[in-house]
């Protein structure tokens, strides 16, 4: 998904069958910059970061709502934020009980 000006300017749909190194070079060569998803594990999330992407993990609800927020600068709000462990709390998770989550 391409935007400008606080807008969508292309879409497109894409599957990516490979391991997780190929579907990072992939996104990078699309020149994807950051990865907005649901629920992802502590080292697919290190990987993709130190590959230099950003990931805003935790994330759910309708595509097109979500996309707009991400526009908007929004998308940080905890109307999106996964219900479950952690999802609500996004950067409080673990404080007090010797972990750091984010």
């Amino acid at each position: 998904m391409d935007a400008a000006g606080g807008r969508i300017t292309a879409e497109s749909d894409h599957e990516v069958d490979a391991d997780l190194s190929q579907r990072i070079a992939w996104l990078k060569a699309q020149d994807v910059g950051t990865v907005v998803c649901g629920a992802i594990s502590r080292p697919w999330q290190e990987r993709l970061e130190a590959a230099g992407l950003t990931v805003v993990p935790f994330v759910s609800g309708e595509l097109a709502e979500v996309v707009q927020a991400w526009l908007d600068g929004t998308l940080r709000g905890t109307a999106f934020a996964m219900p479950g462990c952690c999802g609500r709390r996004r950067m409080r998770c673990g404080r007090g009980r010797g972990r750091r989550r984010f």
